[in-house]
């Protein structure tokens, strides 16, 4: 049995029964996290645009854009919600971006075929275990080449959970890998741009297309990650661990967070930026906590990771807008700096990025790799990440914070245990959009949807009055 077969049986036989209770309560705040972040989207310039973009393109109503009255068919749906929860780049991350990857596709599906809660969070957990799993077996070197890995990854988990919704038997669901394979896209080099948002987005729009087609008998190669010109091949090169990719398939679930190779958990970001950001940030926000001192105070910032700096996520040295800034590391510690510890939305609007007193910061702060690291391929790292950083005062002193270890070096998240606090910044996030009775009720119904009868009716719950 070849690795696309496994993956397909795998999608096929799980059932909700053989889900964890943490697992399920957990996909459930992934969900409204991702929901919270595709409401506020709305708001944003690149929201307009993509909304306005679906209204134009129209299609049978058969799903909602969240946080409008616009209804339209599932794959456009998918697109666009999938694009708004990625907008501001505050969505939660875990070798890649999975809630906006597959929240999107579960609820649009759910809402045209009127499937339960049960199939929603089902299907949500089949995709990210695809998702996670894969991630792990490409290893490190595909992200290095330029791929972001939530779109030319996630295509598949958004095809997993688009061919669980519409319970595809193995045979479809294996021409749906296929056809989500041949699909799979997204380059590092649109960060910083309303185009890295557009990637999940097209993740959810070639998931749900996959399965659809699939479902209509429309044919693919039935072997195509292992076949020789084929997603192993294109993708991960020589360094693919193919037969890795369906040995902990529900075994253990990657939701989970167990930490094991593939099991790592999944992070509810603090911060609206990059997670490869969040490192530096954790770093001098403590450092702020602990030490008075200020934006004039420091001669130099010195921050020295595993990653070389011209090749790693949050890259932008100058940033001309907040967009930008979301990327650049030397960015988010320079307004963390000015701003006393602050990093939220209203510090990556274009006027914030450009004030003089965060300009003149960007300046003094330094980031070099460790020079055990140099010229090393990113697989040798072997997923260990580390970062130190230093703030040179003036006066000659020097303050130096403890080193944030692993995971990428994503620093401070919110766990899945901090329930309190995601439902907090989901509030804050659907304010301006939704009234506040309304939030209170769209929180409960996505937070019982493994009691939920018909998705459409959590859907209503996110959407404007016309």
């Amino acid at each position: 049995m070849g690795t696309t077969q496994r993956m397909a049986q795998f999608i096929h036989q799980a059932k909700f029964e053989d889900l964890p209770t943490p697992a399920v309560n957990l996909a459930k705040l992934c969900l409204l996290d991702a929901v919270g972040c595709a409401l506020y989207g709305t708001t944003r310039p690149l929201g307009r645009i993509m909304t306005s973009l679906v209204e134009e393109l129209g299609g049978r109503p058969v799903a909602r854009i969240l946080g409008t009255n616009i209804m339209t068919n599932s794959v456009n749906a998918a697109m666009a919600n999938g694009t708004l929860g990625h907008s501001e780049d505050f969505d939660d991350f875990t070798g890649g971006h999975q809630a906006v990857l597959l929240m999107p596709v579960v609820l649009a599906m759910g809402e045209e075929h009127h499937l339960s809660g049960k199939q929603a969070l089902l299907s949500y957990i089949v995709g990210f275990d695809i998702t996670l799993n894969l991630t792990h077996a490409l290893g490190e070197d595909h992200y290095a080449r330029g791929w972001h890995n939530t779109s030319s990854i996630g295509t598949l988990g958004s095809t997993a959970a688009a061919a669980k919704m519409l319970n595809l038997d193995e045979m479809q669901t294996r021409m749906a890998l296929g056809i989500g394979a041949t699909q799979a896209s997204g380059i590092r080099a649109n960060f910083g741009t309303m185009t890295k948002p557009f990637h999940p987005g097209n993740a959810c729009r070639a998931g749900v297309m996959a399965a659809k087609m699939a479902q209509k008998g429309f044919e693919s190669n039935p072997d195509v990650m292992e076949h020789r010109f084929g997603y192993a091949a294109v993708y991960g090169q020589e360094m693919m661990q193919l037969s890795a990719v369906s040995r902990h398939l529900g075994h253990p679930w990657a939701l989970m967070g167990s930490g094991t190779e593939v099991a790592n958990g999944i992070a509810m970001k603090v911060w609206p930026c990059c997670g490869g950001t969040h490192g530096a940030n954790t770093a001098i926000t403590r450092l702020l906590k602990q030490h008075a001192f200020r934006a004039e105070d420091i001669e130099s910032v010195d921050i020295l990771t595993t990653q070389d700096p011209n090749t790693m996520a949050p890259n932008i040295r100058w940033p001309k807008s907040g967009l930008q800034g979301k990327f650049s590391s030397w960015f988010t510690v320079a307004s963390c700096i000015v701003d006393g510890g602050k990093l939220e939305l209203s510090s990556f609007t274009d006027e914030s990025a450009m004030r003089p007193a965060v300009q003149d910061m960007l300046k003094r702060i330094n980031i070099t790799q460790d020079r055990d690291y140099l010229d090393r391929p990113n697989r040798a790292r072997a997923g260990s990440h580390h970062l130190d950083l230093t703030v040179n005062l003036k006066n000659g002193q020097q303050l130096i914070a403890p080193r944030i270890e692993g995971g990428g070096a994503r620093g401070d998240t919110y766990g899945w245990e901090h329930q309190d606090a995601i439902f907090k910044k989901f509030k804050m996030l659907a304010s301006p959009v939704l009234k506040s009775s309304q939030i209170d009720l769209a929180l409960n119904a996505i937070m019982d949807m493994d009691h939920a009868v018909d998705v459409s009716k959590i859907i209503d719950t996110l959407i404007i009055a016309n």
